[in-house]
């Protein structure tokens, strides 16, 4: 068996990933090979796709191209995650609409409208429905992003127009800021859709946990209820691996913040001691051989 890891351009973030990968999945005698996503890895030629890349029983896809993993899924590869997957994390407005009616606590969340030209004082009238609805202050993010980027508490309407001016040609969205979870959030990573295990995030200096350098990690000392929430979310979205990220509510309840398809998890097995790296290796080796 072999299989190989796409990444965006350059390794970046994706080092101790990648290295542990390699350490776990060679003690199953599985060899991995690196490709960076340069725009050269597939094209459509003489109406077929072309990838060029070798054969591989698996891949390892650390991009959020999700063009390029549609492509690979078409032309046969079995990506971890699946293309659909990736694009439905990738989006959070997707994420938040395929979590509702589930049953599933999430902030109130307005999806931005789509501007194609510049804005006009009419368009500025929506920000009214937005604080009639969200109140101030209140949380923007733009659709794309991670690590913290393209999250911003706007506390007035001020600053809110000023921010819409800047964000509005870019899918964003507008939701309820949760106060009890300023600088806190509860990371549970899913594998083989089951609970792996969590930790928690703060920050002292900023409402973004996971942001800067004064972001810090520790165990969680009562997860039950923040797992078995996770455990929830992974069964209605049918999870292979994320890192699902809740905010601490009212009452110490969960709510959903995002989830994450390609999660980083150097911090995680720090923190908990769990080898994350072997217990997705085992997942993909039996998957792959059940050809699921």
């Amino acid at each position: 068996m072999n299989g190989i890891i796409i990444v965006n351009q350059t390794v970046g973030h994706n080092a101790y990933k990648i290295e542990r990968f390699k350490e776990e999945f060679s003690k199953r005698n599985i060899s991995l090979d690196v490709f960076t996503n340069d725009g050269s890895l597939a094209v459509i030629k003489d109406n077929n796709i072309q990838i060029n890349l070798p054969k591989a029983d698996f891949v390892f896809y650390l991009d959020k191209d999700i063009y390029l993993a549609i492509l690979l899924e078409k032309a046969g590869y079995r990506l971890f995650n699946r293309a659909d997957f990736i694009k439905l994390c990738d989006d959070k407005m997707l994420t938040f609409i395929r979590c509702a009616n589930e049953g599933i606590k999430m902030p109130k969340t307005i999806a931005g409208p789509l501007v194609y030209f510049d804005l006009e004082e009419r368009n500025y009238e929506f920000l009214d429905h937005v604080i009639e609805e969200l109140g101030l202050p209140l949380v923007v993010k733009r659709v794309y992003g991670s690590l913290g980027e393209g999250v911003y508490l706007v506390k007035t309407r001020d600053e809110l127009r000023s921010l819409y001016k800047d964000v509005a040609r870019s899918p964003v969205i507008f939701q309820e800021y949760v106060h009890s979870s300023y600088g806190k959030s509860i990371r549970v990573l899913i594998i083989d859709g089951k609970v792996f295990g969590s930790f928690i995030r703060k920050n002292s200096k900023d409402f973004r946990s996971n942001f800067g350098d004064d972001a810090s990690s520790r165990k969680l000392e009562n997860p039950a209820k923040y797992e078995a929430f996770a455990a929830k979310i992974a069964e209605k979205l049918q999870i292979e691996y994320a890192g699902i990220d809740l905010l601490v509510y009212e009452d110490d309840e969960p709510i959903l913040c995002e989830i994450n398809s390609n999660a980083f998890f150097e911090e995680f097995e720090k923190v908990t001691g769990l080898n994350v790296a072997a217990a997705v290796a085992d997942m993909v080796v039996k998957k792959v051989n059940n050809h699921e």
